[in-house]
Order: C-alpha cells, then sequence, then structure tokens
C-alpha cells in the first residue's frame, strides 16, 4: 500500500510531457546555435544532455526553493582543439558565441566556475529553465568519453575532468527495464498526453520511470523542502551514485530509499565512532578527506578520479548537511511506514494515501504503554523521542509530549529509570528554547553524579548542560553498539559538526 502511494506521489513530482517537449525545443535551438559556431580554440562540437534531464530523474521544482525552476544540463565538447589548448579561450569561445545572439546574450548569468547559464523566465502557472552550458574538449587521457573541462576561480582558469557520457551509459546499465515495462509507460503517457503525440512510439523514452528513478525524484524533492531557507544542501549526483550502487534491482521504492539511508547512515556511524572507514569506492573517507568517485573512472588512480565529494573537503558543513538530512529522510520515511500518508514525508505536495496522522498514532502509543506499563521504559522510550522529534519538527504541538513525558516520569520506578524520565522530560524545555534555572541545573548535575559511570548519562547530561564534546558522543557510540545513538533527539542539541579530532 505505501509503495502504491509513493507511485502517485512520484508521478506528481515528475516533468510534465507539455514542460519536457519545452525543454528539448530549448536544448536543441542552444544546440543548433553552438554547433554552427567558429571558436579560436577547436572545433567540431559535440553538444549533449548531461544530469536529470538525461538520467530520467528531474524533479518538478519547488516553489519556495531559491533554486525553484528546471536545471538543463548541456556539454558543448569541441572533439578537435588547436594547438593553443587554453581553458581561458574555450571558456571564452562558448560564452562569446552565445553572446552573439541577441537572446541569449540577454538572458546569460554571470560567468560561473564551470559553465555559461542561461535563464528562462517562468510563464504563468509553470516553472522557469535555466540551462547550464559546460565547455569541454574531448580528453587525450583517462576511460572512454572522458572529458577535459574548464574551472574558474576569481579569474584563473584551470582544468579538470568529467565523464557525463560514460556515466550516462553507467547509470543506463543499472536502471534496466522490460519490452514489457516499456509498453506500459509507453501506452499510459500517451493515452494521458494524445495532443502532444501523433501515435504511442512518439514518446520518448526519457519520460519512463523505474523504481529506482522514482526513488530518487522522491529523495531530491524531500532535500529540495528540508533545504528551504538553509546552507549546504547536497548536490543530485551524490544521491543519484550512491543509490544506484547500493539498491537491490529488485526493491521497490521504499526499500530502494531505505537502501540507501541505512547506507548513509551506517558509514556515518562508523566513521564517527571509529576515526576510519573502510574503502568501497562508494562513500569514502581517508585522511581527513571524503571521494565519492564517478563510477566510471574504478580503473583510475585516487587522485586521477573525478571525486562528486570535492567541495565537501573545501567546507566541512557540507558532508555535516548530508548526514543530517539522511537523518532526517530516516525519520520522515519510518512516520510514513506508520501512516501511510504522504503528508508524512514532507514533501509539500498534495495529499495522497489513507490513514492518521503520525503524531496521533504515536500519542495512542505511548498513552497504551503508560497504561498497560508494559515495556514503559524498553527501547528508550522510543515512541516519545519519535514525538521529540515532531516537536523539533513543528510536526506535533509540544504541550501533549510535555505532559507524557511528566507522567513517564510520575511512573518510572526509582533509579536509573527515573534519571531517564527526567533527562527525556528535561530536553524538551532545552528543544524549546527555554533557558533552566539554577535549581533545575543542579538537579541535572546531581543525575550526572549518581550515573557517572554510564557514557549515555555522560553524553546526554552534558547535552543538557551545553558542554558536551565530540569524544563523550563517540564513548556513547561504542558502548550503545546495539543502536544509532546519533537518531536520538538529544542529540540535536549539539550544534557542532559531527566531524573528527
Amino acid at each position: 500500500m505505501v509503495n502504491q502511494t509513493l507511485l502517485q506521489i512520484a508521478q506528481y513530482l515528475d516533468i510534465s510531457p507539455t514542460d519536457y517537449k519545452k525543454a528539448q525545443e530549448r536544448f536543441s535551438a542552444v544546440k543548433n546555435w553552438l554547433d554552427n559556431g567558429a571558436y579560436k580554440s577547436g572545433y567540431s562540437p559535440d553538444v549533449y544532455l548531461q544530469g536529470s534531464f538525461r538520467l530520467g530523474t528531474v524533479v518538478r521544482p519547488y516553489h519556495k526553493d531559491k533554486e525553484g525552476n528546471y536545471d538543463i544540463d548541456q556539454v558543448c565538447e569541441l572533439t578537435k582543439y588547436s594547438e593553443s589548448k587554453s581553458p581561458r579561450i574555450l571558456k571564452n569561445d562558448i560564452g562569446d558565441r552565445l553572446k552573439e545572439d541577441s537572446d541569449y546574450e540577454r538572458m546569460l548569468e554571470r560567468e560561473g566556475r564551470r559553465c555559461w547559464t542561461i535563464t528562462y523566465a517562468s510563464e504563468i502557472g509553470r516553472p522557469g529553465f535555466h540551462i547550464d552550458i559546460l565547455p569541454a574538449f574531448k580528453s587525450d587521457t583517462g576511460t572512454l568519453y572522458n572529458i577535459d573541462i574548464t574551472h574558474q576561480e576569481e579569474n584563473i582558469y584551470s582544468w579538470s575532468s568529467s565523464n557525463p557520457k560514460g556515466y550516462y551509459l553507467w547509470f543506463k546499465s543499472k536502471n534496466v527495464y522490460s519490452p514489457s515495462f516499456i509498453e506500459t509507460q509507453r501506452s499510459a503517457i500517451f493515452n494521458a498526453n494524445r495532443e502532444l503525440y501523433e501515435g504511442k512510439e512518439d514518446v520518448p523514452k526519457q519520460l519512463f520511470r523505474t523504481s529506482l528513478q522514482r526513488a530518487i525524484q522522491i529523495m531530491k524533492r524531500h532535500r529540495d523542502v528540508h533545504f528551504v531557507n538553509k546552507d549546504f544542501k547536497p548536490i543530485s549526483i551524490i544521491i543519484t551514485t550512491i543509490t544506484a550502487q547500493v539498491y537491490n534491482v529488485e526493491s521497490n521504492i521504499i526499500e530502494i530509499i531505505d537502501e540507501f539511508v541505512n547506507y548513509a547512515l551506517n558509514r556515518n556511524e562508523f566513521l564517527i565512532k571509529n576515526g576510519y572507514l573502510n574503502k568501497d569506492n562508494i562513500l569514502d573517507y581517508s585522511n581527513g578527506k571524503w571521494m565519492i568517485p564517478n563510477p566510471v573512472d574504478y580503473a583510475r588512480p585516487d587522485d586521477e578520479k573525478e571525486n562528486f565529494a570535492d567541495r565537501w573537503n573545501m567546507d566541512s558543513q557540507l558532508a555535516n548537511a548530508f548526514f543530517e538530512w539522511c537523518q532526517q529522510l530516516k525519520r520522515d520515511i519510518d512516520s510514513f511506514k506508520k501512516s501511510g500518508l504522504s503528508d508524512s514525508l514532507n514533501l509539500k505536495i498534495k495529499s495522497f494515501g489513507t490513514g492518521e496522522k503520525i503524531d496521533r498514532i504515536l500519542l495512542r502509543e505511548t498513552e497504551k504503554i503508560l497504561e498497560n506499563r508494559i515495556g514503559i521504559f524498553s527501547s528508550n522510550n522510543r515512541e516519545l523521542l519519535e514525538l521529540i522529534h515532531l516537536g523539533i519538527e513543528g510536526k506535533t504541538e509540544w504541550e501533549p509530549v510535555k505532559e507524557l513525558a511528566e507522567r513517564y516520569y510520575q511512573k518510572a520506578d526509582e533509579g536509573e529509570s527515573k534519571d531517564v524520565a527526567k533527562v527525556n522530560y528535561y530536553q524538551i524545555a532545552r528543544h524549546r528554547g527555554k533557558s533552566f534555572s539554577e535549581e533545575t541545573r543542579a538537579d541535572i548535575v546531581e543525575v550526572l553524579r549518581r550515573n557517572s559511570n554510564s557514557p549515555s548519562f555522560v553524553l546526554c547530561c552534558n547535552l543538557l548542560l551545553g558542554s558536551a564534546t565530540q569524544q563523550m558522543i563517540k564513548d556513547c557510540m561504542k558502548d550503545f553498539t546495539s543502536e544509532n545513538i546519533l537518531e536520538w533527539p538529544i542529540l540535536r542539541l549539539y550544534k557542532h559538526p559531527f566531524i573528527l579530532d
């Protein structure tokens, strides 16, 4: 049932055939203009798509996203080059050619690090488009289809390498589907859009969607909503690359999302706990550097591989933001499994599914536990902790959660159970931004004194007091081998990046 709801959601997130046709027309117009240009740096241009439009993972933009329009990625590869091979000349060649058209010159944004960007304004009821044109040369080195691309930083130009054609073929090999799937998809799209196509065979394969593509679309939309008014949004190619390597070809949409989330969070937990990662060539960390290699470059030395996490090594907050988002995705997908409602996924679309809101389900479950006193402190009060997460995210009212925490405390036996209940009660006040009185701080210090041999109490009490350290987190993780303590809501009081010393 939940997978069927995800299918409905994904179809709503998809680009419409009308918008796809418009994007195709604009891409073709730019391609024709670039194909007929004369360039100082080379000749014989090969202009082609890369990115989500080509991979079939494009997502309808979220209107509150500051980058909320369709992003069409286009490569202009000069397959022959002159003797004076220069990144500056190549970059300016492509820019100058675009400026020769008065419309493109008017719509052209300032020169980017790697691309030239043409922005098309939004229309009534439809989002805008922008086309990123990546200047490139066919490379003499590396793997098949490798290209040399320009990189500009503070007016200093240099070379980088990439392989969008190779990446597309790699993704295609992961994204397999049968002739019956093609026929089903083609018929459905044709019957819903007969005004666009003369026959079923005119429906482009780029509009077909497998479970892998649907899962990636849903995760990208979740990311777009999560990062509204936030910085350090993860780039799509990281989500796509990891997902395509860790998913099981037999998995449905929700299983694919689970596989991505569990893989990413397990890597993060292991790294924080142990200080290193065993290399798997998917998501690696070594010598203080992150590496998410382009899988097409598997045969190249590490220092020659394209690294999709290169910016993580310039700003550690990018890596932290990625894993924090994965934690939120896990919480939301777990809530969705319980409620069956698309609202639990926080995708900001029309509601799909039938069921009860997740906060009501959890409130009822905690009431039952309190009434029966069965497993009242099992799994670290899991239902109460999930409600605290919802409170932090603004998805439920705080007062009922606070009342439940008080009742847990009142019913708890003296000793450790009472102290656990006290810590959970106090963390609610901290999440609500309330300050502690001297009496409350002294009470927390007393809880810490009584449980000074417990890494979890040491960590949680110091989180309440604002004095937790990275070492306390590591010690607690080593003590709690059966669960990921990074999922505890109290860890969200730790305002420092989860980085290694």
